[in-house]
């Protein structure tokens, strides 16, 4: 089990640490679902080696025992975790989970608050235009999402540059790009060594949008110059759970739509897949390890009555230690 809990923390934590260099690298698009994917598989199988180390050692409480009718002292004597590591482990997960619950409350209001503003402004797939002085231009969450381009927007911009400003725009809704950043941010709530790998997906959503741009309006210069021209018109904005084109960070992508399209990398792409399988299989082993503690205490539980001599003897034990 010791192995198997080194093998699944080290992975997720390797995947921390070389996913934003990686993100960086890869073509956008396939950035964007390996960095928010992985991300959610390293924060739950992170999560869930962690609950089950504190499970185990929660389960040889005498008082947690007799709820689960298996015997401590077999628990305990089969566990090959140290009492100090299962609490270290419950006491980190607790912490995590609360910055978890919180993440997805918060985020859930802010896109309802979205979807509630701008429902009436536009069919689902439309394009809402908005008359208002504040320049922007993003895209809503929801199944299928709405467009909002404000006029002042519309008029720092010139009839190409509006073009390409709306194909980035359909990129975003036709890929459902906000759940993407969503499990993104999601994940790195829970686990906040992923915080700069999060970034990095906001910014390759923003990155494949932009590639989607280039395509459709056959111009990658085009599209430089039309994000560049809207990030200048456009005010600074809070943080905002939704995909806009004035998004990201801008000098970084006028620079890569000034390049040549992004290549393929197919040995980083399969050496971050190897990182996340191993994590997958260590939390399976993990997980197959901690059920056969608990099924093999259970067994010595069902020949032992919950007050016997032996519970008694090792509740004794543990207030003299």
């Amino acid at each position: 089990m010791i192995a198997a809990v080194v093998v699944c923390l080290g992975a997720c934590l390797a995947f921390a640490a070389v996913a934003p260099l990686a993100g960086r690298r890869l073509p956008p698009a396939a950035a964007t679902r390996l960095l928010a994917g992985g991300s959610v598989l390293a924060a739950g199988c992170g999560g869930f080696v962690l609950a089950v180390m504190a499970a185990v050692w929660l389960g040889q409480i005498g008082e947690v025992a007799e709820w689960g009718h298996w015997s401590p002292v077999a628990l305990h004597a089969d566990s090959p975790l140290p009492a100090p590591v299962g609490f270290a482990a419950g006491a980190v997960l607790l912490p995590l989970a609360f910055l978890g619950v919180r993440a997805v409350v918060d985020r859930c209001r802010q896109l309802v608050r979205v979807h509630l503003a701008c429902r009436r402004l536009a069919r689902p797939g439309q394009v809402a235009i908005v008359d208002s002085a504040v320049p922007d231009a993003f895209t809503t969450p929801g199944v299928v999402g709405r467009i909002v381009v404000t006029t002042a927007l519309l008029t720092a911009l010139d009839p190409d540059q509006q073009r390409a400003l709306i194909a980035h725009e359909r990129s975003h809704m036709a890929h459902r790009h906000a759940w993407w950043r969503l499990a993104a941010d999601l994940a790195a709530a829970v686990n906040p060594l992923l915080r700069r790998t999060a970034d990095t997906v906001a910014q390759a959503i923003e990155r494949w949008a932009d590639e989607d741009a280039a395509a459709v309006v056959g111009d990658r210069q085009l599209v430089a110059r039309a994000v560049a021209h809207a990030a200048l018109a456009s005010r600074r904005r809070p943080a905002s759970p939704v995909a806009a084109a004035v998004g990201g960070r801008v000098p970084q992508r006028v620079r890569a739509l000034l390049a040549p399209p992004p290549r393929r990398r197919p040995l980083l792409l399969a050496g971050l897949l190897v990182v996340l399988l191993a994590g997958a299989g260590g939390a399976a082993a993990v997980e197959h390890t901690g059920e056969d503690l608990f099924e093999h205490a259970e067994l010595h539980g069902q020949h032992a009555a919950p007050h016997g001599p032996a519970l008694a003897r090792y509740r004794d034990g543990r207030r003299h230690r």
